[in-house]
């Protein structure tokens, strides 16, 4: 962790997407002693809690949101958002125009559910 500048006793760290699936936003932790918070760098809650909600002062967030580290973090936000939205819509325009994936989904789940359906032994032991 690194010190907070101007904030005394304060650290800091920016962590990028975690790969739980929870916390898949970049975020920054802040912490003194015991009060010990973390936010998006976009504002909301990271890892259940935020800045304002752990007790950090706003002199010290906005202290932490001068810091190089958290503007890269923020510019990294910015372009994984981007990516996404990219992604969601090429799938999205894959399934409209190639139907042919619904389709095989469909019968795999359809062929899955009627052999279950046949061979019972395999639910039901």
């Amino acid at each position: 962790m690194k010190d907070v500048p101007g904030s005394a006793g304060w650290k800091y760290r920016v962590e990028g997407p975690h790969v739980d699936g929870v916390n898949n936003d970049w975020h920054v932790h802040v912490e003194k002693g015991k009060v010990k918070g973390a936010e998006r760098v976009t504002g909301g809650k990271s890892h259940k809690k935020t800045l304002d909600s752990a007790g950090v002062p706003k002199s010290v967030q906005k202290n932490v949101k001068k810091t190089a580290d958290f503007k890269k973090g923020l510019e990294k936000q910015e372009k994984l958002d981007k990516e996404r939205k990219k992604v969601n819509k090429l799938s999205w325009n894959q399934i409209i125009a190639k139907p042919s994936v619904l389709i095989t989904m469909a019968a795999l789940v359809g062929l899955t559910v009627a052999k279950l359906l046949t061979f019972p032994k395999l639910i039901f032991g």
